[in-house]
């Protein structure tokens, strides 16, 4: 069995590296953790595979924002069919895109994705928004998982005018309402809000249908968090790493030093993504 599911991975491909994050890779390259060096399908299968692990890849369609070539719904499909046991996939569909995008969706969920993931800070939409409305009915048609950056961003990060990205498009309060309009939709707030993580606690305490994602903070502080809100557990909660901007090992050690109970920490891991993934 394996030891764990990342549930948020950048797969340093070409198609990724040199597509829609080459805007960012000034505000990227200064992090102390990232590892941009560009790998082939089969290096990254390994990667996962040499830890006992299996990952959860996330598209990322900003060419509306970027004019830049998506690592798209199609990229994402084609990994995981290279490598079906362990590879999981997330596509990407920007709302902009209007019938399109809706298109997209029922697209993904023919090419067997598991879901989709949005970064509506580089999309430069509003979640709550009207624009979206069309694509998450597609989505609760299909049964795809949908997936939230929020908080914090690091793609601009002290550029000027963070090089027009809006923080406040990745605010948690704003899946609230999706998941309260559409309660068979299953909703992964990633990276718990950050700028907002009592908030984003908030919200999955109060909507079931709501899934942490405990990416890019630290793991003790997460606990810390969810202690202090009633109403959820681990039940809830997923690992993810960031990889590639953050270390897929250094995330690893945190949650396996972590003073939890085992089956806590298997939960967290493991047991809960598959759940959620069906695996």
């Amino acid at each position: 069995m394996n030891a764990f599911i990342d549930f948020h991975v950048h797969p340093p491909v070409a198609e990724m590296l040199t597509g829609p994050v080459v805007p960012y890779l000034e505000s990227l390259e200064r992090l102390p953790d990232a590892d941009l060096t560009v790998r082939t399908v089969d290096e990254i299968a390994s990667f996962y595979r040499e830890r006992n692990g299996r990952a959860v890849l996330l598209g990322w369609d900003t060419e509306t924002a970027t004019q830049r070539r998506p690592f798209s719904s199609e990229d994402v499909a084609g990994m995981v069919a290279a490598h079906p046991d362990v590879f999981f996939g997330l596509g990407s569909i920007d709302p902009a895109r209007g019938a399109r995008a809706v298109a997209g969706v029922h697209s993904a969920a023919r090419m067997g994705l598991s879901g989709l993931a949005f970064h509506s800070i580089g999309q430069g939409f509003d979640p709550a928004g009207r624009l979206a409305l069309p694509v998450y009915e597609a989505a609760a048609e299909h049964g795809l998982i949908l997936l939230f950056h929020t908080g914090f961003s690091r793609l601009g990060s002290g550029m000027p005018g963070g090089m027009g990205l809006r923080l406040t498009h990745g605010d948690p309060r704003a899946i609230d309402g999706i998941a309260a309009e559409f309660p068979n939709l299953q909703i992964v707030i990633s990276h718990v809000g950050h700028l907002w993580r009592e908030e984003a606690i908030a919200v999955a305490a109060h909507k079931s249908n709501v899934w942490l994602s405990l990416v890019a903070v630290p793991a003790r502080d997460c606990l810390q968090g969810l202690g202090r809100l009633a109403g959820i557990d681990f039940d809830r909660c997923l690992f993810g790493s960031d990889w590639c901007f953050s270390s897929l090992d250094a995330a690893l050690g945190e949650w396996r030093s972590v003073p939890i109970d085992e089956p806590a920490r298997r939960a967290v891991l493991h047991d809960n993504a598959a759940r959620l993934l069906g695996a």
